[in-house]
């Protein structure tokens, strides 16, 4: 599976919040204490799963940012639980959005989100667990937190594979 470049991710979530984001391709880091979203896309026909993983304030900053919220707005409802309407909405509309960014060929749904990767089960606990292809990137949101965004992906016999 061909994966996403950083160009094309900035690209795609700029022009999706109105605000200058801004990708750039990293290594693997140590587990952080900031607190995760996971999202699990289903690539149809064969079905295959993609897992991405992002911090919650980077989330919430594309989220905020979409609907108008300022940063300092976006920090204090992340910490509600659970995450006013308004917000978590968005980041839905945001995680289904992404399914058009990290896919470069075929189609790519949303289907979950979860704050923990224990209730991640099927195809997605096993990518999850042992890619085959891994992308990390650290996100700039322009006036709002930026963070860690990963997405990890199954190989897909017949495509090509490029980083």
């Amino acid at each position: 599976m061909s994966q996403p470049t950083p160009f094309n991710l900035s690209q795609r979530f700029s022009q999706l919040i109105g605000r200058k984001v801004t990708f750039t391709q990293t290594t693997a880091a140590p587990a952080s204490k900031i607190k995760q979203a996971y999202a699990v896309y289903n690539s149809p026909p064969d079905e295959t799963a993609i897992v991405v993983q992002v911090d919650l304030p980077l989330l919430g900053s594309f989220a905020g940012a979409l609907v108008g919220l300022p940063d300092c707005v976006v920090r204090e409802r992340l910490g509600a639980t659970p995450i006013e309407e308004l917000l978590r909405d968005a980041i839905y509309e945001v995680l289904n959005i992404t399914s058009s960014a990290i896919a470069t060929e075929g189609r790519v749904v949303f289907t979950k989100m979860v704050s923990d990767p224990v209730y991640i089960d099927g195809a997605a606990s096993k990518v999850l667990r042992k890619p085959d292809h891994r992308s990390y990137f650290n996100v700039l949101v322009e006036g709002y937190q930026g963070g860690r965004f990963s997405i990890f992906a199954p190989f897909t016999p017949g495509r090509i594979v490029t980083f």
